[in-house]
């Protein structure tokens, strides 16, 4: 398989070499000891240019083999197949393979009757198929009934074939990996393969700074072969958030299906400073979801210049919060209140909207991509370390009450959970107060009122 590899122009690197060696073990009476094989790698780590040899080496290896890919979409799959076959036409190998392009019956046969074709990811779409060996592509985007069904339609294929293997690479995944985390939490449990199924993950490590390049470097396993240059694995904001980039190239698991920030980067943004008595601070209110008690947070700077949220106070019920935030507008003059007029405060929200005497600077309009917007900000302030939160309980208690939710295809907080178990609401108004000092609300001078000359 490797000596394909050369052929194909992509030689094995140490990481591939060091897969390629255990997956493909032959067990006493000629099968593979291992039927499934997951490899969890960052981006441009080569995860294409080692299946790729895979693939060409069972297809030449079993007689009327039949190797099958897929990925997300069949459009993605669609994409690497055809650059298999640029790899293969440019290769000695291009004299032994029949290719064929044409759209809904891609193809690449050998003489021997070897096949390598794709599949769109459906349930139905191995049917009455045999298959040697299957390729999963960034199986993180699949929910656990997805990832279920794909097994289902796979495995009937695999019974009576001896040399059998279904291969699954993929980035970390987020909240919605329902399908992939089950596997990984199992395998790295039982230190590395779990049954028949083996694993291997190269990320950075949990507690470790998801921005540090290098770190980052010293953890990516195609730095220092196919990837030269620290530089070229720098975090650009302007491309990707903090959040997304450390899922991406730090293969880090930045939220799971139990929590919606990861402990470490949590642990990492605790203080127990103060916010500056000079600083400007931003108000949030965030209401439970059955109305049982509401709480307000405060978001302004530390000492050194670095945003940090706190909790201002929590009650049970409503009836206090509006002259509550009142009192807080006049004793601090806060740049934002904010308050979201959709979720479960919007009487307070309406309450203070229509009495504008009061003066409470309220973000408005408030919609539901300004939610979004906040939950990024939020998440990634964590990550990058430029936004605090003082230690608290209650904090701590919400973020363990934390799960999330699809919103516009991004990953976001909930409010969801229950009487017993708790509430996030304490973490949305940290996150909304934070989301008000760094959108400040324009100040609009008082009218003044002139006796005429």
């Amino acid at each position: 398989m490797a000596r394909i590899g050369e052929l194909l122009g992509t030689p094995l690197m140490p990481w591939q070499r060091h897969v390629a060696d255990i997956a493909l073990e032959i067990e006493p009476g000629g099968a593979f000891r291992f039927d499934r094989v997951l490899i969890s790698v960052p981006r441009q780590s080569g995860k294409t240019t080692l299946l790729r040899p895979v693939m060409v080496h069972r297809a030449l290896l079993v007689p009327d083999a039949g190797v099958w890919m897929s990925a997300q979409t069949r459009n993605d799959v669609r994409d690497t197949f055809m650059a298999t076959v640029r790899r293969i036409e440019r290769s000695p190998l291009a004299r032994a393979a029949t290719i064929r392009r044409s759209n809904g019956s891609e193809g690449i046969e050998f003489p021997n009757g070897g096949q390598i074709r794709i599949f769109a990811p459906a349930e139905d779409a191995l049917h009455g198929k045999t298959c040697d060996l299957t390729f999963l592509d960034e199986i993180w985007a699949l929910t656990a009934a997805q990832g279920a069904a794909l097994m289902q339609a796979i495995i009937p294929t695999q019974v009576t074939r001896p040399l059998a293997q279904t291969w699954m690479v993929s980035t970390a995944g987020t909240s919605r990996s329902t399908f992939m985390r089950p596997i990984v939490n199992a395998c790295r449990d039982a230190g590395g393969s779990a049954g028949r199924t083996a694993y291997f993950e190269w990320s950075m490590p949990d507690d470790a700074d998801p921005l540090d390049l290098e770190t980052l470097c010293a953890h990516h396993p195609a730095y220092g072969h196919t990837i030269r240059s620290a530089r070229a694995l720098a975090h650009d904001p302007a491309v990707m958030s903090a959040a997304e980039y450390a899922r991406a190239y730090g293969n880090l698991w930045v939220s799971a299906d139990s929590y919606y920030i990861a402990p470490p980067i949590w642990e990492r943004g605790r203080t127990h400073q103060t916010i500056g008595a000079d600083s400007p601070v931003a108000f949030a209110l965030e209401v439970y979801p059955d109305h049982s008690g509401a709480v307000i947070a405060a978001a302004g700077y530390l000492p050194d210049g670095r945003a940090a949220v706190e909790l201002v106070e929590f009650r049970g019920h409503m009836n206090w919060a509006t002259a509550r935030l009142i009192e807080l507008t006049r004793r601090h003059r806060p740049v934002a209140v904010v308050i979201d007029p959709y979720g479960p405060a919007r009487s307070i929200h309406a309450r203070l909207a229509e009495q504008h005497h009061t003066a409470v600077p309220l973000s408005e309009p408030f919609t539901a991509a300004d939610l979004l917007q906040a939950d990024a900000e939020f998440t990634s302030g964590l990550i990058e370390g430029t936004l605090l939160h003082r230690s608290s309980e209650r904090l701590d208690s919400a973020l363990s009450a934390a799960t999330t939710k699809i919103v516009r295809e991004q990953t976001c907080i909930a409010r969801t959970g229950d009487p017993e178990q708790g509430f996030p609401a304490a973490l949305i108004a940290a996150m909304l107060a934070a989301y008000g000092l760094a959108h400040p609300v324009a100040q609009v001078p008082r009218p003044v009122v002139q006796a005429a000359a």
